[in-house]
């Protein structure tokens, strides 16, 4: 292989860089592609995932309660989404004001439903 010449730099230099740049695109679009197809569960998968049987999901999805994408006649789930869905439902921890709270608004229904019966 013979060395490049001085004047010959700047054009081999730019090959190189055209190089990069078209390797770089196809990695950065398999890598995309590969992280779609990770994060798409089927109906078993994502009944699987969520621990639910898969009659309790399609009910889920009549209701409109989880997300759900449908190229097609087949239901596909964003494990993310399924995530998502997870941290809404959770439930705050209860602490002694929500207790104290509860407590309050039992007394003054007992008290109410005395003066009423």
């Amino acid at each position: 292989m013979n060395l490049p010449t001085f004047e010959q730099l700047p054009e081999m230099v730019c090959r190189i860089l055209e190089k990069v740049e078209a390797l770089e695109k196809i990695l950065l679009e398999k890598t995309l592609t590969k992280e779609v197809q990770e994060e798409m569960l089927t109906i078993k998968e994502a009944a699987i995932f969520l621990e639910l049987s898969i009659s309790t999901l399609y009910s889920k999805v009549c209701r409109k309660e989880i997300l759900v994408h449908k190229p097609g006649k087949r239901l596909y789930f964003q494990k993310s989404e399924l995530v998502e869905w997870i941290k809404g439902g959770q439930k705050k921890p209860i602490t002694y004001t929500d207790l104290a709270s509860t407590e309050l608004l039992l007394h003054k229904r007992l008290r109410h439903a005395k003066r009423s019966g």
